[in-house]
């Protein structure tokens, strides 16, 4: 299987969306994906991509006169070429390398560029968005950003049968992420660090340090991240040396380190909101950059970040803020905890699954483990699985554990089959559990792997698992007569059907032979 990823990175773009693409990439690559980049040659910052180790081709450099139609999306001079040109330089890059899907994030293509690769590769086509300004022409939509509530972002922008990947669940972080060490909350700030993105071409990050040093007073430790590509590295450089414990570092393989061991961060709205989220590093977030009113908005409003909600805010103001936080220990207390629970760092893998996985890559089966616990509750107190469940009320941590432990000591009578990708990533479960001379079935997909036809598949590989385990027994399962896409399931398998009525409700009983294999049809 093959992915392509179009995207940019240069001093106005800023380096975000090849950021984002690369963690994904990566993910992809776990999951026996071969990646091609395809970028366009900007500036400086646009050869990031060579020290990746990823392969890639260049679009030419845009002219330096490009002018953007009244039709053309608000940020088309980002691209610096016309649509039409990039669709046709991006196909041509393609010719050789058959892709399976084309992933494009990039504020300045919309859904005429999309239809044009379309046609071009009959490639499937994924977007990365969180703008939601403009037209787009594709199977998949990801969104990792909070979506306010009945916000409406891609109402009337996105087809009809587009599947959609929404929220912070999806946030694209390096795989380190994952299982980094978290940020441990101290009352005193030790120390503060400054990263401001990829490309600060205002350089914000020269402001806080001043900010933090002249205003708030600060005398720890700061650690500024910079880039040796940018404009301001030697002007950072030269500001440092003017306080003791005051660093500039540049060329960090990731962030990881670097969220975790400060007190207090401050940082842009960009996709490092996310990263220190994770970590549950106390932030307070400036907004440099138009396209991050889509984040710093949503997070502040959940408690996440302390947000200077000023427009190209000054030294002194941000000094002002960061005393702040230095003062109350309460506050930064709160950041933590609500930041944390946001993202887990585990969406670049999510996402790289439903990708592979809607490409045809191959599903793996494993018992289920103690480890499982949390996973298991998060889909069976899912929306959609509660609505379909005979009992739909929420089930309660404290129950789920008692429940979960019992089934895993009856290993005689229950079997609990986790479906996942070839990366390992979770995807859905099957339960079998003995009730007479038969098996009950109950089973449930993650939602984002939805709507794909995965049903089937999950079923026939957990059936299959199972009959290597405890060999070929009756199966049966009841399901709602309203619940289409189960009922679905079932039949496509070949079980025979009848009508039954269980807790009150009318439903469907699906029984299958002793010797009958599952497959698919």
């Amino acid at each position: 299987m093959r992915v392509a990823l179009r995207t940019d990175a240069s001093g106005r773009i800023g380096t975000g969306h090849l950021r984002r693409c690369l963690s994904l990439a990566r993910a992809l690559n776990a999951e026996g994906v071969d990646t091609l980049f395809i970028c366009r040659r900007h500036d400086a910052l646009s050869a990031a991509i060579e020290s990746e180790g990823q392969a890639h081709a260049w679009l030419p450099k845009p002219p330096p006169c490009f002018v953007a139609r009244p039709d053309d999306p608000p940020h088309a001079d980002w691209a610096g070429v016309a649509w039409e040109q990039d669709a046709r330089e991006t196909a041509r890059a393609l010719a050789g390398f058959a892709p399976d899907w084309v992933l494009v994030d990039h504020y300045a293509l919309d859904a005429r560029w999309h239809g044009a690769l379309s046609a071009a590769t009959s490639a499937r086509i994924a977007a990365i968005d969180d703008l939601g300004d403009r037209p787009l022409a594709v199977d998949l939509l990801i969104d990792q950003n909070l979506q306010p509530d009945g916000s409406g972002k891609y109402e009337g922008r996105l087809p009809a049968a587009a599947r959609t990947l929404l929220g912070p669940r999806h946030a694209l972080l390096a795989g380190i992420y994952a299982q980094a060490p978290r940020y441990r909350f101290r009352r005193h700030v030790a120390s503060i660090g400054i990263f401001m993105g990829g490309a600060d071409l205002d350089d914000f990050g020269g402001r806080v340090l001043r900010a933090c040093r002249e205003v708030a007073g600060f005398e720890g430790s700061i650690e500024l991240v910079s880039s040796r590509r940018s404009p301001h590295f030697a002007a950072h450089e030269e500001l440092a040396r003017r306080w003791p414990g005051t660093r500039v570092l540049a060329g960090l393989p990731d962030l990881a380190d670097f969220f975790a061991r400060h007190d207090l961060q401050v940082g842009a709205g960009g996709g490092a909101a996310w990263e220190r989220c994770c970590l549950g590093a106390p932030t307070l977030a400036l907004q440099i950059a138009a396209n991050q009113g889509a984040v710093l908005p949503q997070l502040a409003a959940r408690g996440a970040v302390e947000w200077l909600q000023r427009p190209d805010p000054g030294v002194e103001a941000i000094g002002r803020a960061v005393r702040r936080l230095l003062d109350e220990p309460r506050r930064r207390l709160a950041l933590v905890r609500a930041s944390r629970c946001l993202v887990d760092g585990r969406g670049s893998a999510r996402v790289a699954a439903v990708l592979a996985l809607a490409g045809g890559m191959p599903w793996q089966f494993r018992a289920a483990e103690a480890t499982d616990e949390e996973l298991l509750l998060a889909w069976a107190n899912e929306p959609q699985a509660r609505a379909q469940a005979f009992d739909p009320s929420t089930i309660t941590p404290a129950g789920h554990h008692a429940w979960f432990r019992q089934r895993l000591a009856r290993a005689d009578d229950c079997l609990i089959v986790i479906a996942c990708s070839r990366a390992g990533t979770p995807v859905g479960q099957v339960r079998f559990d003995r009730t007479g001379e038969a098996w009950s079935i109950d089973y449930a997909l993650d939602s984002a792997h939805r709507g794909w036809g995965h049903g089937r598949r999950l079923l026939a590989g957990a059936i299959g698992f199972f009959r290597g385990r405890r060999g070929f027994a009756e199966l049966k399962a009841l399901v709602k007569a309203d619940n289409a896409a189960s009922l679905g399931v079932f039949r496509g398998l070949g079980f025979a059907e009848s009508a039954a009525v269980h807790q009150g409700q009318p439903c469907r009983e699906f029984r299958s032979s002793t010797t009958a294999m599952m497959e698919p049809r």
